[in-house]
Protein backbone atom coordinates (compact mmCIF):
# COMPACT_ATOMS: atom_id res chain seq x y z
CA UNK A 1 0.00 0.00 0.00
CA UNK A 2 1.39 3.37 -1.01
CA UNK A 3 1.15 6.12 1.58
CA UNK A 4 -0.53 9.28 0.27
CA UNK A 5 1.68 12.35 0.31
CA UNK A 6 0.04 15.08 2.31
CA UNK A 7 0.32 18.61 1.01
CA UNK A 8 0.87 21.63 3.23
CA UNK A 9 -0.06 25.25 2.76
CA UNK A 10 2.92 27.62 2.60
CA UNK A 11 3.22 29.66 5.79
CA UNK A 12 4.34 32.85 3.99
CA UNK A 13 0.78 33.78 3.09
CA UNK A 14 1.08 33.20 -0.67
CA UNK A 15 -1.61 30.52 -0.63
CA UNK A 16 0.54 27.92 -2.45
CA UNK A 17 0.31 24.26 -1.52
CA UNK A 18 3.46 22.14 -1.56
CA UNK A 19 4.69 18.64 -0.74
CA UNK A 20 7.17 18.92 2.14
CA UNK A 21 10.44 16.98 1.95
CA UNK A 22 10.61 16.88 5.74
CA UNK A 23 7.83 17.03 8.28
CA UNK A 24 9.28 20.32 9.61
CA UNK A 25 9.07 22.14 6.23
CA UNK A 26 6.67 25.10 6.38
CA UNK A 27 7.51 26.99 3.19
CA UNK A 28 7.60 26.16 -0.51
CA UNK A 29 11.29 27.17 -0.68
CA UNK A 30 13.82 29.57 0.81
CA UNK A 31 12.41 32.54 -1.14
CA UNK A 32 9.01 32.00 0.50
CA UNK A 33 10.76 31.70 3.87
CA UNK A 34 12.45 35.10 3.32
CA UNK A 35 9.08 36.59 2.31
CA UNK A 36 7.55 35.24 5.52
CA UNK A 37 10.43 36.68 7.59
CA UNK A 38 10.17 40.14 6.05
CA UNK A 39 6.40 40.50 5.71
CA UNK A 40 4.79 38.92 8.78
CA UNK A 41 4.84 39.87 12.47
CA UNK A 42 5.90 36.29 13.34
CA UNK A 43 8.74 36.58 10.83
CA UNK A 44 9.89 39.88 12.36
CA UNK A 45 9.91 38.25 15.81
CA UNK A 46 11.95 35.38 14.36
CA UNK A 47 14.45 37.87 12.89
CA UNK A 48 14.75 39.61 16.28
CA UNK A 49 15.28 36.27 18.04
CA UNK A 50 17.95 35.21 15.56
CA UNK A 51 19.68 38.61 15.76
CA UNK A 52 19.69 38.43 19.57
CA UNK A 53 21.08 34.87 19.48
CA UNK A 54 23.76 35.92 17.00
CA UNK A 55 24.68 38.96 19.12
CA UNK A 56 24.96 36.79 22.26
CA UNK A 57 27.11 34.28 20.37
CA UNK A 58 29.41 37.03 19.09
CA UNK A 59 29.72 38.44 22.63
CA UNK A 60 30.45 34.97 24.01
CA UNK A 61 33.09 34.36 21.34
CA UNK A 62 34.69 37.72 22.13
CA UNK A 63 34.69 36.95 25.86
CA UNK A 64 36.16 33.51 25.21
CA UNK A 65 38.80 35.02 22.96
CA UNK A 66 39.59 37.73 25.53
CA UNK A 67 39.81 35.10 28.28
CA UNK A 68 42.18 32.95 26.20
CA UNK A 69 44.38 35.98 25.53
CA UNK A 70 44.32 36.97 29.23
CA UNK A 71 45.27 33.41 30.21
CA UNK A 72 48.24 33.49 27.82
CA UNK A 73 49.44 36.84 29.16
CA UNK A 74 49.23 35.88 32.84
CA UNK A 75 52.48 35.55 34.71
CA UNK A 76 53.46 32.56 36.79
CA UNK A 77 52.87 34.72 39.88
CA UNK A 78 49.29 35.48 38.80
CA UNK A 79 48.54 31.78 38.31
CA UNK A 80 50.02 31.06 41.75
CA UNK A 81 47.94 33.81 43.31
CA UNK A 82 44.72 32.46 41.77
CA UNK A 83 45.54 28.91 42.86
CA UNK A 84 46.34 30.13 46.41
CA UNK A 85 43.01 31.98 46.61
CA UNK A 86 41.04 28.85 45.73
CA UNK A 87 43.22 26.65 47.97
CA UNK A 88 42.83 28.98 50.98
CA UNK A 89 39.07 29.10 50.47
CA UNK A 90 39.00 25.29 50.41
CA UNK A 91 41.04 25.03 53.64
CA UNK A 92 38.70 27.44 55.47
CA UNK A 93 35.71 25.45 54.22
CA UNK A 94 37.30 22.09 55.10
CA UNK A 95 38.14 23.22 58.65
CA UNK A 96 34.95 25.20 59.23
CA UNK A 97 34.04 23.13 62.30
CA UNK A 98 37.47 23.39 63.90
CA UNK A 99 38.85 26.22 66.07
CA UNK A 100 42.05 28.09 65.21
CA UNK A 101 44.84 25.51 64.98
CA UNK A 102 47.21 27.78 66.94
CA UNK A 103 45.24 29.48 69.72
CA UNK A 104 42.01 27.48 69.77
CA UNK A 105 39.70 30.45 69.38
CA UNK A 106 36.32 29.86 67.78
CA UNK A 107 35.11 33.45 67.74
CA UNK A 108 37.42 35.20 65.26
CA UNK A 109 35.79 37.57 62.78
CA UNK A 110 38.18 36.70 59.97
CA UNK A 111 39.85 33.38 59.18
CA UNK A 112 42.87 32.48 57.07
CA UNK A 113 44.31 29.27 55.76
CA UNK A 114 47.57 29.34 57.70
CA UNK A 115 50.65 27.34 56.72
CA UNK A 116 52.63 25.48 59.38
CA UNK A 117 55.74 25.56 57.20
CA UNK A 118 55.78 29.05 55.72
CA UNK A 119 54.77 29.29 52.07
CA UNK A 120 57.39 32.00 51.40
CA UNK A 121 60.21 29.72 52.57
CA UNK A 122 58.98 26.21 51.73
CA UNK A 123 57.47 26.57 48.25
CA UNK A 124 56.88 22.83 47.77
CA UNK A 125 54.25 22.66 50.52
CA UNK A 126 52.24 25.76 49.61
CA UNK A 127 49.39 23.58 48.33
CA UNK A 128 49.89 20.68 50.75
CA UNK A 129 46.63 20.14 52.63
CA UNK A 130 48.54 18.63 55.57
CA UNK A 131 50.55 21.85 55.92
CA UNK A 132 47.61 24.27 55.83
CA UNK A 133 44.83 24.66 58.40
CA UNK A 134 42.22 27.20 59.44
CA UNK A 135 43.85 29.87 61.55
CA UNK A 136 42.54 33.12 62.99
CA UNK A 137 43.84 36.25 61.30
CA UNK A 138 45.53 37.39 64.53
CA UNK A 139 47.71 34.26 64.73
CA UNK A 140 48.42 34.05 61.02
CA UNK A 141 49.13 37.67 60.16
CA UNK A 142 49.94 39.49 63.37
CA UNK A 143 51.80 36.75 65.26
CA UNK A 144 53.77 35.53 62.23
CA UNK A 145 51.81 32.29 62.03
CA UNK A 146 52.12 31.57 65.77
CA UNK A 147 54.33 28.66 64.69
CA UNK A 148 55.09 27.09 68.08
CA UNK A 149 51.41 26.92 69.02
CA UNK A 150 50.57 25.81 65.46
CA UNK A 151 52.92 22.84 65.93
CA UNK A 152 51.36 21.99 69.28
CA UNK A 153 47.88 22.24 67.75
CA UNK A 154 48.85 19.84 64.96
CA UNK A 155 50.33 17.35 67.42
CA UNK A 156 47.19 17.52 69.58
CA UNK A 157 44.92 17.03 66.56
CA UNK A 158 46.90 14.54 64.44
CA UNK A 159 49.92 13.28 66.39
CA UNK A 160 53.67 13.88 66.23
CA UNK A 161 54.25 11.63 63.18
CA UNK A 162 51.99 13.92 61.16
CA UNK A 163 54.10 16.96 62.06
CA UNK A 164 57.37 15.15 61.34
CA UNK A 165 56.03 14.11 57.95
CA UNK A 166 55.20 17.74 57.06
CA UNK A 167 58.60 18.96 58.26
CA UNK A 168 60.40 16.31 56.23
CA UNK A 169 58.41 17.05 53.07
CA UNK A 170 58.97 20.80 53.53
CA UNK A 171 62.76 20.34 53.65
CA UNK A 172 62.81 18.05 50.57
CA UNK A 173 60.67 20.41 48.45
CA UNK A 174 61.93 23.71 49.81
CA UNK A 175 62.70 25.33 46.44
CA UNK A 176 60.07 23.68 44.27
CA UNK A 177 58.95 25.69 41.21
CA UNK A 178 55.37 25.05 40.07
CA UNK A 179 54.67 25.22 36.33
CA UNK A 180 51.78 27.18 34.82
CA UNK A 181 50.02 23.90 34.01
CA UNK A 182 50.39 22.63 37.59
CA UNK A 183 49.04 25.91 38.95
CA UNK A 184 46.11 25.91 36.49
CA UNK A 185 45.31 22.34 37.51
CA UNK A 186 45.45 23.22 41.22
CA UNK A 187 43.27 26.30 40.66
CA UNK A 188 40.62 24.25 38.85
CA UNK A 189 40.77 21.40 41.38
CA UNK A 190 40.11 23.69 44.34
CA UNK A 191 37.59 25.79 42.40
CA UNK A 192 35.57 22.59 41.87
CA UNK A 193 35.96 21.53 45.50
CA UNK A 194 34.72 24.95 46.62
CA UNK A 195 31.43 24.64 44.71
Amino acid sequence: MIKAIKQKKCKCGCGDNFVPRRSTDKWVNSDHYRTWLLNTPEGQKEIEKKALRAKKQVEKNERDSDNRIREKLKTLGKFESEAKTEFQKYIRKRDAEFPCISCGTVTADLWDGGHFKKAEIYSGVIFDEMNCHKQCRKCNRFLGGNELNFREGLIARYGEDYVLQIEQKAVHTRNYKFTKDELKELREKYRLLNK
